[in-house]
């Protein structure tokens, strides 16, 4: 069957530069020559798997500073295809340092400077020039500062008036906007859940108890029944839980040599999103979904290659 049409918004596109190290000595000089930079960014690397899947992506973003034309360069390379507009915000640098002794990755995560005003008004838009032609909208990650509140629920309002298959990867206030408008699944993960719904309480995304369980299910059950929206919450090295409607179930992980961390989530996001589009169930989905998460863990480069 042929998969339809994906268009990601990612309103915080990156460079990802990868350094890999034999070791890491603090308040040393470390040197390596091996190291590469990506496009990055969660929407690019959404769209990087679901091209290597086979589905066709196209990234909404913005772009600017001097190295512009790079990222262009980076993603045509990797067959991304953006659908961009130019910005004074110019594209920010993430550094993730592999350390192979202790086989580690950390992120070092450069917040970018504000966007323009005007810039909420360009992104819409030209989102709402492109929706039309695609079958599902994906939202994911945070907004550049500058950009309006309301940007990313007017733009799930849109795409579900159109019909568009909607799959959100948000949090805090752009989730609880979003949801008024009745987006088809949503995949925080358990920390950005329950910060959601819970204002000021803390969990994190590794924690692991049967009365967190039951909390979850009550969220997610109560999310279906205000707005018809199933949830996929995953829980890092944890079973990743699932509510389609009906059901609330876990989806077991697979224990596996863990090369690098970045990226996996949304290669859970886009491997789940191409299942749903070929008709699979959600929980057929996130299983797909999963895999294609753990290919990303176990490859120093982002994606599943």
């Amino acid at each position: 069957m042929k998969s339809g049409k994906v268009l990601a918004v990612c309103l915080n596109p990156t460079f990802e530069l990868t350094v890999v190290l034999d070791s890491f000595y603090e308040n040393e000089v470390n040197r390596t020559a091996n190291y590469f930079t990506l496009p990055s960014g969660k929407g690019i690397n959404v769209a990087r798997v679901l091209t290597q899947l086979g589905t066709e992506a196209h990234v909404l973003t913005h772009l600017g500073g001097s190295r512009a034309g790079e990222f262009l360069n980076l993603c045509k390379a990797e067959n991304i295809i953006l659908e961009y507009f130019s910005s004074a915000s110019p594209v920010r640098t993430c550094i993730n340092i592999v350390n192979g002794e202790k086989k580690t990755s950390t992120e070092i995560v450069q917040e970018p400077l504000a966007v323009e005003k005007g810039a909420g008004k360009c992104a819409f838009d030209l989102f709402d020039s492109l929706i039309g032609q695609f079958d599902a909208l994906v939202i994911t990650g945070t907004r550049a500062q500058g950009y309006e509140a309301d940007l990313y629920s007017r733009m799930t309002a849109r795409a579900k008036e159109l019909g568009k298959l909607v799959v959100l990867d948000l949090k805090g206030e752009d989730l609880r906007r979003s949801l008024l408008f009745r987006p088809d699944v949503i995949k925080p993960n358990l920390s950005e859940l329950v910060a959601t719904v819970e204002k000021g309480r803390v969990v994190f995304e590794n924690e692991n108890s049967d009365a967190l369980r039951e909390t979850v299910y009550s969220v997610t059950k109560k999310i279906f029944e205000d707005y018809g929206t199933k949830s996929v919450i995953s829980r890092g090295k944890f079973d990743t839980w699932v509510y389609d409607g009906n059901d609330f179930s876990a989806v077991p992980n697979k224990e596996v040599p863990v090369v690098n961390t970045i990226g996996c989530g949304d290669a859970l996001t886009a491997g789940m999103i191409h299942s749903l589009l070929a008709g699979k169930s959600l929980s057929d989905a996130v299983r797909f979904g999963m895999d294609c998460a753990l290919k990303n863990a176990q490859s120093l480069r982002l994606g599943l290659r």
